[in-house]
């Protein structure tokens, strides 16, 4: 059998349209990852200035759904509890800065999407105060573009307990 020489040059005149495009990712990606530093930072640093530029709009949504196990934590003692928190970034940033605990979000398995205008970040993630692990369990974050910043549009994470369930992310 002949070799194909024109099969390295298809190869290559495929890659050519996606290496402008895969810069374009790795700039925004990039730049995605500047927003789970800055994130993080401003938790560690009580920044509720440094916080709230990270989000598109003035109130944006944080659902929290509480597995079954530990939601039936609480449940043992609080019959009707529901496993559910709705806050938003101000009042979760407004906390963190009233409490005079070291407080600090460690994430695990970090996962970038994005296509130039929206993008997803997702991850697991453990919240700690004072060196003690509070709950853990995976987070995501829908963001959007807006001119030349990415911003987040919503954020959405479940709630696991430690002492119910174990960490799995050592």
């Amino acid at each position: 059998m002949k070799p194909n020489h024109f099969y390295p040059l298809l190869v290559i005149l495929f890659m050519i349209p996606t290496m402008g495009v895969g810069q374009l990712a790795k700039e925004d990606s990039l730049a995605l990852v500047e927003v789970v530093r800055g994130f993080q930072e401003s938790i560690v640093q009580k920044d509720s200035i440094g916080f709230n530029k990270l989000f598109f709009d003035q109130s944006v949504g944080f659902v929290g759904i509480m597995s079954k196990e530990t939601e039936w934590s609480i449940k043992k003692n609080y019959a009707d509890f529901q496993g559910i928190a709705i806050s938003n970034h101000k009042g979760f940033i407004a906390d963190i800065c009233k409490s005079d605990k070291k407080q600090q979000e460690e994430f695990y398995n970090i996962r970038l999407w994005n296509d130039g205008a929206i993008a997803t970040i997702s991850f697991d993630y453990a919240f700690l105060a004072n060196d003690k692990m509070i709950q853990w369990g995976h987070e995501k974050w829908n963001l959007v573009k807006d001119a030349e910043q990415w911003l987040i549009t919503d954020v959405i994470y479940t709630i696991r307990f430690p002492k119910v369930e174990p960490f799995p992310f050592e």
